[in-house]
């Protein structure tokens, strides 16, 4: 099977700037290029995006389409003024607290990502990819912290909780408060999945990689969505941290096995940022790594190291080369 590579673009919406970057992007051995799509996209730049995801064809590149950031309830390093607008939109912490980022299961949120998938697909996008689909996050420093924080108790979910559940909603994360909210993320991919597929486009799914009562932990019920075309996750290691080959593999052979299961093609993104000087080589080891492990369909966030943002590599240039070079090997190999 052909390896399928690609990378994320985002920042940029000068079409006739970013062409140069698409050239850049097909010669780095890239099959697709994972344009983001923000709230701020749809609003304003649709027909410069309606542009540069035609001249991303033009160049024999698919075209994936991210909601970034919409509703802070999907990944991504930008605001979101959907959840500044409309306030009920907002998940509730359970201390009672109004939180920034929208609720996965309010209907308008719903209805608003409905339009989003409307949209990319009149633009001309190719897969709509779902990236790490969560409820607000939680540092958890402590015991206690992990039980007596979290989201979300708004009107919306306690009406769901108590139908689901057939009580009320505790104050205090419960096995089946876990459960509950897993299962409400589930069916909001779900959802998004069978979107996607009615509009003829293909979807995919990236996991966060680390286990929280705010994400998707049993993975296998997201494999399970028979409109999911593409399963993945982005194992992202830290500064230093030391086998990284071993760390990309272990996740790796994780969606290898629920991909193969469930007839699904895996996929493995790979870090592209924050990347400390001398350390490009762990893109090396990351790529073979995946590659190793059965994985035909990789990805890196972001295009050239990421050197334009604040999270960006200490030497984004030399990031870029690293990994057009992995590429360009597994092609050749």
């Amino acid at each position: 099977m052909k390896f399928q590579l690609g990378v994320s673009y985002y920042g940029n919406r000068i079409p006739w700037r970013v062409r140069e970057d698409l050239e850049a992007i097909r010669q780095a051995g890239c099959t697709y290029v994972v344009h983001t799509f923000s709230e701020q996209d749809l609003e304003f730049y649709a027909g410069a995006m309606r542009q540069i995801i035609a001249d991303s064809k033009a160049l024999g590149l698919e075209v994936w389409l991210d909601p970034w950031g919409v509703g802070q309830a999907f990944g991504g390093e930008t605001y979101s003024q959907l959840i500044a607008k409309d306030l009920t939109l907002r998940q509730i912490g359970s201390q009672g607290q109004s939180l920034p980022i929208a609720c996965p299961n309010h209907p308008a949120f719903r209805d608003y990502l409905d339009r989003w998938a409307e949209t990319a697909a009149d633009l001309g996008a190719d897969v709509l990819f779902w990236d790490e689909p969560h409820f607000s996050i939680f540092p958890e420093p402590s015991a206690e912290a992990a039980v007596s924080l979290w989201a979300c108790r708004c009107p919306v979910c306690q009406e769901l909780y108590h139908e689901r559940m057939g009580g009320p909603m505790p104050d205090r994360l419960t096995a089946e408060l876990r459960a509950f909210k897993e299962d409400c993320l589930v069916d909001l991919t779900r959802r998004l999945c069978e979107k996607t597929r009615a509009l003829g486009l293909k979807s995919a799914v990236c996991l966060l990689p680390f286990e929280s009562s705010s994400t998707v932990n049993d993975w296998e019920k997201i494999a399970r969505i028979p409109e999911l075309d593409i399963l993945g996750t982005d194992p992202y290691w830290r500064p230093r941290q030391p086998d990284v080959a071993a760390f990309v593999g272990r996740a790796a052979a994780r969606i290898r096995g629920l991909a193969d299961r469930h007839g699904k093609a895996g996929q493995i993104w790979i870090l592209n940022f924050n990347i400390p000087k001398g350390e490009e080589p762990k893109i090396t080891e990351a790529v073979e790594a995946a590659a190793a492990a059965g994985i035909r369909n990789l990805a890196a966030w972001s295009y050239y190291g990421a050197g334009y943002i604040k999270i960006g590599s200490e030497d984004p240039r030399k990031v870029w080369e690293t990994l057009g070079a992995a590429y360009r090997n597994l092609i050749s190999a």
